[in-house]
């Protein structure tokens, strides 16, 4: 029975191949992009799932309290791990990580030194950290690794780069010597396995944690309570049972003990689950993080593909039912029950979905090449490593069978057999009827025109992020790491750089107005008589910092040469707390506390607000100072109209002469401003990439109504133009139709994506207002589209000769 019904499942397609193909494509593309989705959903949830203890693996992180405001970060001071150990008997494993990036790899070679620039950077870190986490040793001992000063424990894959050692070989590299930024040697007491891609703890070169205070300046012997870099991590290993809010109340007495008295109303210490830290963007971490809203809205959008292409499918099987009349009305004739018919069509409908799913993986591998740098990494289908993607194509096989199959099945199985073989049966009156096909076109457009408005929308506030003025120069700008603070050399790096007439000004400073380098303190006015402190990023430059990022000043002088850490150049944040909003100069010579090197310090100006982070939060409180010890950024502007390739050939022969034993590594400016919105410019791809295909499947399913109207329509037709009708207006009455639903479709998306993105925006301090037009657009391109689709249908039924249409009654 079941090879009969394949045989005439097959047969019927094998016919009806301009259907087959549009059912199958429109499936194909909709199980595709829900697989791509699936594939980065299970990717984005599977970091550091590896780790044998992940349930019972915890991060301390701090809060401070400024203000009434709260500010989190994943910074603790040094002596926080060691502190853990001695107040809490039960916290028994304790790990602290210190993460550098961008270090340079010194290894000699004979009388050749080879140098290496670490991108991914080196972490500084201790022996319990192989007892938290699950990492497999290829050579040495996991018990005593870091346990020795200057030792270093290397990933298989560093091996091989640091030493040219051949796969296989990676444990010669065992006793070998190696520098880390021309400060200090290394020796390899350990090999390891490479960490895996989804992982929040990509640690390919790990050292001795105390080795850091060649590189560190705030490291201070590890004993520092008042000094945090969010570049430093505390770990450990809790028991079973363990009462994460309790634990969280006792870290009070905690801060309490450790600080001063009263401190804990302005510091707090919490612990985060590992399991958070990848989805946390409050806290932060070193890689990237995800944002659960996302991974929602993906969701979403999966089920909107898949739906989309189960509506095509229905519309296209009933515009097909009164051409199987026959076949139908036989079958019952001799005695086929409705069971049995309805079996045959799911039968059917299971081997085109079939079929559809093995065309989705292709069309899945091909996204998967196509979005690599979208998702920042290449997945794979992977289908026979688990089962997990072959069980979820399985559910996707059953529940897309289902619901495509089940009306078309149960309404052609229904249909009488007397009049199906008198061949009364008709698209009009044994079709599903028009107003349900209606109904399933708007679904689709409705869906459709959604994609198309969050596309626009996220695309806007993306080109608004990029345009906006953020309140100083990024362009023709080149920065780099600066390799030492040694002033001496810095200033004749400084003088030989300006030799060149293409080079217009530079600055050296720990960061850029929004450089990932900040430093946080807190700071007060005293006649504001307020005992809260405020949060203030201080940041360190030059005299030339000013001039170059063309910051604007209100009042006041720029910073001198002559300057000591006391004299700051205050934001206008700062200055209107301190009440000198209409007159910024009364705010110059008044003085602040300040938390940086516990020094009173001196306003010697003011300058206008400037964005010192992305655009999803507001002005924060700023100062400029002059403070050499931390200047670990140097930055150049080449004059307008020069050649921008000789200006950066100068910098790399004049970086040869004064820092030769040091790697080059620049990077424009703006450029980098780019890197900061990398998620949402990866969102608005893969919205323009889905809303692509969610239109081109609605289209196969507003063919398929055309196909169905035009086919009920033939006769009505025929008798317009017998009557004189034009070509034209039998065209136009079509067009009305469409124009009626594409008009439904947006009246119910509109408001939907209004309420939708507008909640998504409100998360950015900085953004644009949702006006009407983004949403026309989305009008004006699915009506377009739409249109194209059905002309062809149309055209051809209005050219038909009259005649052929109405001589059979």
């Amino acid at each position: 029975m079941l090879k009969n019904y394949l045989k005439t499942a097959l047969r019927n397609l094998s016919r009806n191949k301009a259907y087959s193909f549009l059912n199958v494509l429109g499936l194909a593309l909709g199980i595709g992009c829900a697989l791509v989705i699936y594939k980065v959903i299970v990717f984005e949830n599977s970091f550091d799932k590896h780790q044998e203890n992940y349930s019972d693996i915890y991060r301390i992180v701090g809060q401070g309290i400024r203000a009434g405001e709260v500010s989190k970060g994943m910074g603790t001071p040094h002596p926080v791990g060691p502190s853990l150990k001695e107040d809490f008997p039960d916290v028994e494993i304790v790990a602290r990580t210190h993460y550098e990036y961008g270090d340079q790899i010194n290894v000699k070679d004979g009388q050749q030194i080879n140098k290496f620039l670490v991108e991914e950077g080196v972490v500084y870190t201790e022996n319990d950290f192989f007892k938290i986490f699950t990492i497999e040793f290829l050579a040495g001992d996991e018990e005593t690794a870091l346990t020795e000063p200057n030792t270093a424990v290397l990933a298989a894959s560093q091996c091989r780069i640091l030493f040219g050692l051949d796969k296989g070989q990676e444990a010669e590299a065992m006793g070998k010597m190696f520098n880390v930024g021309n400060l200090l040697d290394f020796k390899v007491v350990g090999v390891i396995t490479d960490p895996l891609e989804a992982t929040n703890f990509p640690f390919t070169i790990l050292l001795e944690y105390n080795g850091q205070s060649a590189s560190n300046p705030y490291f201070g012997e590890g004993k520092r309570w008042n000094s945090t870099s969010s570049n430093t991590n505390t770990y450990f290993l809790a028991d079973k049972g363990f009462n994460q809010l309790a634990f969280d109340n006792k870290l009070i007495d905690f801060v309490e003990k450790h600080y001063e008295e009263g401190a804990s109303e302005r510091r707090r210490f919490v612990t985060q689950p590992l399991g958070e830290i990848h989805f946390d963007d409050e806290y932060g971490n070193y890689v990237y993080s995800t944002s659960p809203a996302l991974i929602k809205a993906l969701a979403i959008i999966a089920i909107f593909l898949v739906l989309t292409a189960c509506i095509n499918f229905i519309n296209l099987a009933t515009a097909q039912a009164a051409n199987r009349s026959k076949e139908i009305g036989i079958r019952k004739a001799i005695g086929g029950y409705s069971g049995q018919l309805i079996f045959q069509f799911f039968t059917e409908i299971t081997l085109i979905t079939s079929v559809a799913l093995f065309c989705s993986l292709a069309i899945a591998e091909f996204l998967f090449v196509q979005l690599e740098d979208v998702i920042g990494t290449r997945l794979t289908l992977d289908l026979f490593t688990g089962f997990e993607t072959m069980g979820f194509l399985f559910l996707l096989l059953v529940l897309v069978s289902f619901l495509s199959g089940f009306y078309p099945s149960i309404l052609l199985s229904s249909m009488n057999t007397v009049k199906a073989l008198k061949s009364k049966i008709t698209a009009k009156n044994h079709s599903g009827g028009l107003n349900l096909r209606k109904a399933l076109v708007v679904a689709q457009f409705t869906i459709s025109q959604f994609l198309i408005i969050g596309t626009v929308i996220i695309s806007a506030q993306m080109k608004y992020f990029i345009e906006k003025d953020l309140g100083f120069e990024k362009e023709a700008i080149i920065k780099s790491y600066l390799p030492e603070r040694d002033e001496v050399k810095n200033a004749r790096f400084k003088t030989l750089m300006l030799e060149n007439p293409a080079i217009e000004n530079i600055t050296f400073s720990l960061s850029s107005p929004t450089g990932n380098s900040n430093s946080h303190s807190n700071f007060n006015y005293p006649p504001l008589e307020i005992e809260e402190d405020f949060n203030a990023s201080y940041k360190p430059a030059d005299e030339e910092y000013v001039n170059l990022y063309g910051l604007e000043l209100l009042a006041g002088r720029n910073l001198s040469k002559a300057d000591s850490t006391n004299y700051v150049i205050i934001n206008q944040r700062i200055a209107d707390l301190m009440g000198f909003k209409d007159d910024y100069a009364g705010a110059i010579g008044e003085r602040l506390t300040s938390g940086w090197r516990r020094n009173t310090l001196k306003v010697i100006g003011v300058m206008k607000d400037f964005h010192s982070q992305d655009l999803s939060e507001g002005f924060q409180y700023v100062m400029l100072l002059r403070d050499p010890e931390v200047f670990y950024e140097v930055a150049f502007k080449t004059k307008e109209g020069v050649n921008v390739n000789q200006a950066i050939t100068h910098f790399e022969n004049t970086w040869e002469k004064v820092y030769p034993q040091f790697v080059q590594n620049w990077q424009f400016y703006d450029e980098e401003l780019a890197e900061n919105y990398e998620q949402e410019q990866s969102v608005a791809t893969l919205m323009t990439t889905f809303s692509a295909v969610s239109i081109i499947i609605g289209c196969l399913g507003l063919y398929g109504l055309i196909a169905f109207i035009a086919a009920n329509r033939t006769k009505e037709v025929g008798i317009r133009k017998a009557l004189g009708a034009s070509i034209l207006s039998i065209i136009g009455r079509f067009t009305k139709e469409v124009l009626a639903l594409v008009i439904v479709a947006f009246l119910i998306a509109a408001p939907v994506a209004y309420y939708i993105l507008n909640q998504w925006l409100n998360d950015y301090e900085f953004r644009i207002d949702l006006g009407l037009g983004f949403f026309l657009i989305a009008f004006v391109v699915t009506l377009f589209i739409a249109a194209i689709t059905v002309s062809h249908r149309t055209i051809s039924t209005a050219l038909i000769n009259p005649a052929t249409t109405l001589k059979d009654e």
